[in-house]
């Protein structure tokens, strides 16, 4: 098979069609909310969210709601007791995280044995963006855009309240409100990774993109648009590969973002080689 019918053939079957624009859409906005979660040292809460949607996904299993809606509203409670427990509880980040995130996964682990649907639960998990229908394309393009778009609008007070907090106090600004949000962001992408990649796959997606953009360049523009060209490189080649491969989607995506990590490190060991010679 041609180079060109190995990336078109796929491509002339409506599912592959809804599966690429799905994952493109994940894979541009979860590296995108990933560069602020790598800057402000928030790695742990994009694993603990995950962990945690699990509670909602299992919930509107039990109650026959819309999965996608019930990973929101995890999402949107996870965000809203980490940030009850750091500012009110002053408790460390690091331990309001882990009691808000450990609770509600428990909660999810109880949702999950008493379920009858322990497979599509699996699913939501794991991913399977070949079997997303047209609504759920549409839910996650809203998702993905919303993100995008907070991002975008929002970048000046990002940038001063993860790289120089305290004057950006001085200039009144609420950062606490403002990791609310980006607690709340980094939410939504985990939920959009629900119909696609599978949620433990959209965290990898949102991690490693954004780390190999900051080891290639410094300024913050340049690692937002790195980040999300990566993050959609990885995203669609998965993709691709899985199909030919008839390997699992999500994991060989993941595969192939944490592969973009290895060839940003070796990139930048070359350069810096250069030049010191």
């Amino acid at each position: 098979m041609s180079g060109i019918a190995w990336l078109v053939e796929p491509m002339s079957y409506p599912f592959m069609q809804r599966a690429a624009v799905g994952t493109l859409a994940v894979g541009v906005a979860a590296p995108v909310a990933g560069v602020w979660a790598t800057s402000r040292r928030l790695v742990y809460l994009t694993d603990a969210m995950g962990h945690a949607i699990l509670a909602g996904v299992a919930a509107a299993a039990l109650l026959g709601a819309s999965l996608l809606v019930g990973g929101l509203t995890a999402a949107l409670v996870m965000a809203l007791l980490v940030a009850l427990l750091v500012v009110r509880a002053r408790l460390p980040e690091d331990s309001a995280i882990g009691v808000a995130g450990q609770g509600l996964f428990a909660l999810g682990v109880i949702g999950v044995s008493v379920s009858s649907q322990p497979r599509a639960l699996s699913h939501v998990l794991f991913g399977n963006p070949l079997t997303i229908s047209s609504a759920d394309v549409a839910a996650v393009i809203a998702l993905s855009v919303i993100v995008v778009a907070a991002v975008a609008v929002c970048l000046p007070v990002l940038v001063a309240t993860t790289f120089d907090p305290v004057h950006a106090r001085t200039l009144a600004v609420r950062t606490g409100l403002v990791d609310t949000a980006v607690i709340v962001g980094l939410g939504l992408v985990v939920v959009v990774g629900l119909t696609t990649v599978g949620v433990l796959m959209a965290l990898t997606l949102c991690i490693a993109p954004a780390t190999a953009a900051r080891l290639l360049s410094a300024r913050v523009t340049r690692v937002l648009f790195l980040a999300g060209s990566l993050g959609a490189s990885a995203g669609l080649a998965g993709l691709l590969a899985s199909y030919h491969l008839g390997l699992p989607a999500g994991p060989v995506v993941a595969v192939l973002a944490v592969a973009e990590v290895a060839a940003a490190v070796l990139a930048r060991t070359c350069l810096r080689r250069r030049h010191a010679n």
